[in-house]
């Protein structure tokens, strides 16, 4: 599918219980006072994996909404289990959870419901055979800034369990949160 107005990316989201939003935020804040690097905090980006990113446009964002919302009233809540601290190359720092059966099941899912009336966005990178979840702790870092907030990230006791709350659904650049869909 191929759009003649200028498409929005669209992104899906899990969120998780206030308990491990609080660790993830604390930890997000440290790194952007510790480093000068506050760009996740400016956004009020909030704690997530993203599970689907998609092209769409003004028109189509309401029935995008809308498969979103049928799609996570069909979804358990489950458990996201951090393990490790990742990043990639030295410039986005992240909580990286085990792919395990529940999220390759939510991202499957997802993609396959979406993706017959929309195109999938950010380049594929969130299809389920090349899927990397992530939840993102600081990014846009420099080497000074990065070994800081390495160091912060560190201080998280792993593993991490994280229950997930609910689905978001998000317009990015700019990036505004424009819906949340509980989970059963």
């Amino acid at each position: 599918m191929s759009y003649e107005k200028p498409f929005i990316t669209y992104a899906v989201s899990l969120h998780f219980t206030q308990d491990v939003n609080e660790i993830i935020f604390n930890t997000m804040s440290s790194i952007a006072e510790q480093t000068g690097n506050d760009f996740m905090i400016k956004n009020k980006v909030p704690p997530h994996v993203t599970i689907g990113a998609f092209h769409g446009t003004k028109e189509t964002e309401e029935k995008l909404i809308q498969i979103v919302k049928e799609f996570s009233r069909t979804q358990k809540s489950g458990v996201v289990r951090f393990t490790e601290i990742g990043n990639f190359n030295n410039k986005v720092l992240f909580l990286k959870p085990a792919k395990d059966d529940f999220l390759s099941t939510i991202n499957d899912e997802l993609h396959k419901i979406i993706l017959p009336e929309f195109e999938a966005g950010e380049n594929g990178y969130y299809v389920p055979e090349i899927w990397f979840p992530h939840t993102t702790l600081a990014t846009g870092l420099n080497q000074t800034q990065f070994s800081k907030a390495l160091e912060l990230a560190e201080k998280i006791t792993l593993p991490l369990e994280a229950r997930i709350h609910d689905i978001g659904f998000y317009q990015c650049s700019p990036f505004l949160e424009l819906n949340r869909f509980p989970l059963s």
